[in-house]
């Protein structure tokens, strides 16, 4: 079996089983089309034949790493960053404008 890197020109087409079949934006076109168009049937990925209701949605590569992540119990803070499951996020904030004119005159808030 050939193994294949994914990368952002993968893209996952999303089963109802949880199969995920990954293939390059390219070949997609006419599988999004069909499913845009409200088409069904049966078509073929690869070596596969799909039924089209069986297709959750055709999902790009950081969906699935979100969606992975918090699968595994990991979460997203303010700032966008990946914390662990039971950590807190020690990330800097962004002052808000209150705290940056009670900072600048040695005011406390």
């Amino acid at each position: 079996m050939e193994k294949t890197n994914i990368t952002t020109q993968h893209r996952c087409v999303s089963l109802r089983n949880g199969i995920e079949i990954w293939c390059e934006q390219d070949r997609l076109r006419d599988l999004e089309s069909a499913l845009l168009l409200g088409k069904g049937g049966v078509v073929k990925i690869g070596e596969d034949l799909i039924n089209l209701a069986d297709i959750v949605g055709i999902f790009s590569a950081s969906t699935m790493d979100s969606v992975t992540r918090r699968k595994n119990g990991e979460w997203k803070c303010k700032n966008g960053k990946w914390h662990d499951k039971g950590t807190k996020c020690d990330c800097p904030r962004e002052m808000t404008s209150a705290e940056i004119v009670a900072y600048s005159t040695g005011r406390k808030i």
